[in-house]
C-alpha cells in the first residue's frame, strides 16, 4: 500500500514539474510578444515555491496521509504551480493575435491563486509544525487569525481587476479583464486586514518559539532549522517590500522553509517517514536549475530560437545536472546504499581496528547504521539487546543472523528500507552474524573461565581443609608420638615398641589419606592405564552391583589432560548414580573421539525420573561438561533407562 502510494506521489510530482517546465517553455514567446518578464511579474516566486513545497508535500503525504503539515506543503505548491501555469497561459492567449479558449478566465484565476498558497505557510504551516496540531488550546484564536487573514486577503485579490496595476507590459492596451471595473475590497478594510496578516504571522513565529522553550533536547533539534527558515522568510517578505529587486527577493524568500523541513525530516525523522525525500531535496534543487537555465536561455537566445528550441534546451542542460544533483541527495540521505561494494569495503576497513568482541560488534551496528544511513540498529542475541547504535525506536526491519547453518541472532532496524536496500542489508547480515558468534564466543570464554576460576578456589579451599582439619593434625598427632616414644626407649623399652608398633600404623594410614588427597586431584590409573584403561578398571570396580561394559575405539587419539579428568570424573558418577539411584543391572560406556570428545553412558534402570536423581550428580556432571566449553545432555526422558551423551572439546 505504501509503494503505491509512493508511485502515486512520484506521477503528481511528476506532474507538478511539467506545469512548471510548461511555463518556462512559454516564456521566450512571451517576452518575444513584449510581455513582462517573470521575476518582475512575480511567477519566479511561484515556480520555486511550486517544486520546493509541493515535491517533498507529495512524499509526506505518501507515507503519512494522516500528516496535516504534509498536506499544507501539498496544497501550497500545487495552487503556485497551476498559478504558474494559467498565467503563462492566459498571458499568451491575451497577447497572441488570435488568442486561446478561456485565456481571460485563466488569468483571472492565476491573478488570486497564489494569495492563499503564500499567506497560508508563514501563519498555518508554522502554526501546525512539526505534530499537525496547535501548541495548546489557548493558540485556536491565532489559528482563527490565520485563516481570516487568508480568506480576506484572498477576497481582495479575487475582487480586483486582472491588470496589475503596478506591473506594466503584461497586456495589450485597452485589455480589461473578466472583472472591470471592480477594485477589491473597500478601502476602509484596508488597515485591518494588514494587521490582522502581521498578527497571524507574528503569532506563527512565536508559536514556534513556544514549542522551542517547552520541548525536549531531541524536539528543539528538530524544530531549530525550521524556526531559523520561518525567521529569514519573514525577514525576506520585509525586505520585499522595500527593495528595488522585490519579485527576486520575493522568489528567495519561498526556499529556506522547505529546505529547512526537508533538512529536519532527512536529519531527525522528524514523522518517521521512509528516505525518499531524496527525490524530494533533488527537485527542489532541479527548480533553481530550472530557472537559473531559463534565464541563461530567455535572455540570450529566447528570441532567436523560439519557445521550442528553448524548452529542449533547458531540457537537455538541465537533465545531467539532475542526475548529478539526485546522486548527491541519494548519498545524503540513503548514505552508501547505492554502493553496495564501497560500503562492505568501508565495513571491513572500520572493524579491522576492533579490540574485544563486544567492541566490535558495537562497532558493526553502529557502521550498519551508517550505512544504511537509519537511526537506529540493534543486533539481538537470545532476545537481548547486546549492541546498538542510535536513538532506541520502534523496530521496523528485523533479519535473522546466520552463522553456518545456525541462528545466532538478529539484526533489528529502526526504519523500513526500500526493497533493493534489504538486498545490502542482506549482505551486511553475514558480516554481523560473525561478529556476533565471536561474541558469543566471548561470552563463553569469559564464562568458562570464571568456572574454572570458581572451581580452581574450590579445590584450593577443599585441600585446604584436608591439609588443616586432616592432615595437619594427623602429622602433629604422629610427631608427639615420635616424642613419646624416643622418651620411652631407656626407661621402658618394650612400651617403647609397642608405641613405634603404633607409629607405624597411623604412619601408613596417614600415608593413604595423602594417597587419597592427590587421587581426587587426578587418580593414578589416568597416568597409568590411559582413559580407556582406567574406565575399564573403574569399571571392575563396580563388580557383583553392576556389569560395566567399556567400548573405546583403537585409534582412540591422545587426549588433553582436562579432558580426560573430566571424562572419567563424569563416568564414575554416571556410575554411582547407575548403581545408588537407577537400581541398574548392566550400564554401558561409548568413547568416541572426532575434534570432541564424545562419552555416552546407557543404563537400564528405572530412569531419571526420581527426584534424587536430578540432584547433585546431574549438576556436577553438566558442570564440569561446561567448564571445558563442552555439552552435557539428558537424551532419555522418563521412563526406564538412562542415556547420557557429554561432548568436550579437545582443543579445550
Amino acid at each position: 500500500m505504501k509503494d503505491r502510494s509512493v508511485r502515486r506521489a512520484a506521477v503528481a510530482a511528476g506532474l507538478l514539474v511539467v506545469l512548471v517546465v510548461a511555463a518556462l517553455a512559454v516564456e521566450p514567446r512571451l517576452r518575444a510578444l513584449g510581455v513582462t518578464g517573470m521575476v518582475e511579474r512575480f511567477d519566479a516566486f511561484r515556480a520555486v515555491a511550486a517544486l520546493s513545497f509541493g515535491v517533498p508535500g507529495l512524499f509526506v503525504v505518501a507515507q503519512r496521509p494522516g500528516c496535516r503539515v504534509g498536506w499544507v506543503m501539498v496544497l501550497t505548491g500545487a495552487a503556485q504551480g497551476l498559478g504558474v501555469a494559467l498565467g503563462a497561459y492566459g498571458l499568451l492567449g491575451i497577447n497572441e493575435s488570435g488568442g486561446l479558449p478561456g485565456d481571460d478566465w485563466a488569468m483571472w484565476v492565476s491573478n488570486w491563486l497564489w494569495m492563499p498558497a503564500y499567506l497560508v505557510v508563514p501563519t498555518v504551516f508554522l502554526l501546525l509544525f512539526p505534530d499537525g496540531r496547535l501548541p495548546s488550546r489557548r493558540w485556536r484564536p491565532a489559528m482563527a487569525v490565520a485563516v481570516v487573514a487568508i480568506v480576506a486577503n484572498t477576497l481582495d485579490w479575487m475582487l480586483r481587476p486582472v491588470p496589475y496595476e503596478n506591473v506594466p507590459g503584461m497586456f495589450p492596451a485597452g485589455y480589461a479583464g473578466v472583472l472591470a471595473g471592480l477594485r477589491g475590497l473597500p478601502d476602509v478594510l484596508d488597515a485591518p486586514v494588514a494587521v490582522c496578516t502581521a498578527g497571524a504571522v507574528v503569532a506563527a513565529v512565536a508559536s514556534l518559539t513556544v514549542r522551542y522553550r517547552s520541548s525536549g533536547e531531541e524536539v528543539r533539534r528538530r524544530l531549530q532549522w525550521v524556526l531559523a527558515a520561518a525567521l529569514l522568510t519573514v525577514a525576506l517578505a520585509g525586505v520585499a517590500l522595500a527593495a528595488p529587486w522585490g519579485a527576486v527577493v520575493i522568489a528567495s524568500a519561498a526556499v529556506p522553509l522547505p529546505v529547512a523541513v526537508s533538512v529536519a525530516i532527512v536529519a531527525h525523522r522528524l514523522w518517521d517517514l521512509d528516505l525518499l525525500l531524496s527525490r524530494a531535496l533533488a527537485f527542489g534543487a532541479l527548480s533553481v536549475a530550472l530557472l537559473g537555465t531559463y534565464a541563461l536561455v530567455a535572455f540570450t537566445l529566447g528570441g532567436v530560437l523560439g519557445p521550442g528550441v528553448s524548452a529542449v534546451l533547458v531540457a537537455l542542460v538541465v537533465h545531467p545536472l539532475y542526475v548529478r544533483v539526485l546522486a548527491a541527495a541519494n548519498r545524503l540521505v540513503y548514505g552508501e546504499r547505492e554502493d553496495p561494494a564501497r560500503a562492505l569495503r568501508r565495513l571491513g576497513t572500520r572493524l579491522s581496528d576492533a579490540g574485544s568482541p563486544g567492541e566490535l560488534l558495537d562497532r558493526m551496528a553502529a557502521e550498519v547504521g551508517r550505512v544504511l544511513r537509519v537511526h537506529y540498529v540493534a543486533v539481538e542475541e537470545s532476545g537481548v539487546v547486546v549492541a546498538s547504535s542510535g536513538r532506541p525506536g520502534e523496530v521496523a526491519e528485523s533479519m535473522p543472523l546466520l552463522h553456518r547453518g545456525e541462528r545466532v541472532g538478529t539484526l533489528l532496524l529502526g526504519e523500513r528500507l526500500r526493497p533493493k536496500d534489504r538486498g545490502l542489508m542482506g549482505e551486511l547480515a553475514p558480516h554481523v552474524a560473525v561478529a556476533v558468534h565471536a561474541h558469543r564466543l566471548g561470552a563463553d570464554l569469559e564464562r568458562s573461565h570464571g568456572r574454572m576460576l570458581a572451581a580452581r578456589q574450590e579445590e584450593r579451599d577443599r585441600l585446604l581443609y584436608e591439609l588443616h582439619d586432616g592432615l595437619g593434625p594427623g602429622l602433629a598427632a604422629l610427631a608427639l608420638q615420635t616424642d613419646r616414644g624416643r622418651r620411652l626407649v631407656d626407661t621402658d623399652p618394650e612400651k617403647a615398641k609397642k608405641v613405634m608398633s603404633e607409629l607405624s600404623q597411623r604412619i601408613r594410614a596417614t600415608v593413604e589419606d595423602v594417597r587419597t588427597i592427590v587421587n581426587d586431584l587426578r587418580p593414578p590409573p589416568l597416568d597409568d592405564l590411559g582413559l580407556a584403561g582406567a574406565l575399564a578398571e573403574l569399571g571392575r570396580g563396580f563388580a557383583g552391583d553392576l556389569t560395566v561394559e567399556v567400548r573405546v575405539p583403537p585409534d582412540l587419539p591422545a587426549l588433553p589432560p582436562p579432558v580426560e579428568l573430566a571424562a572419567y570424573r563424569i563416568a564414575a558418577e554416571a556410575l554411582t548414580n547407575a548403581v545408588r539411584h537407577a537400581m541398574a543391572s548392566r550400564c554401558t560406556v561409548t568413547l568416541s573421539a572426532t575434534d570432541t570428545l564424545e562419552l555416552r553412558v546407557r543404563d537400564d534402570g528405572v530412569g531419571v525420573g526420581a527426584p534424587a536423581r536430578r540432584g547433585f550428580g546431574l549438576t556436577s556432571m553438566r558442570r564440569r561438561s561446561e567448564e571445558l566449553n563442552g555439552t552435557f545432555e539428558l537424551l532419555t526422558g522418563d521412563g526406564p533407562g538412562t542415556h547420557l551423551l557429554v561432548r568436550l572439546p579437545l582443543a579445550a
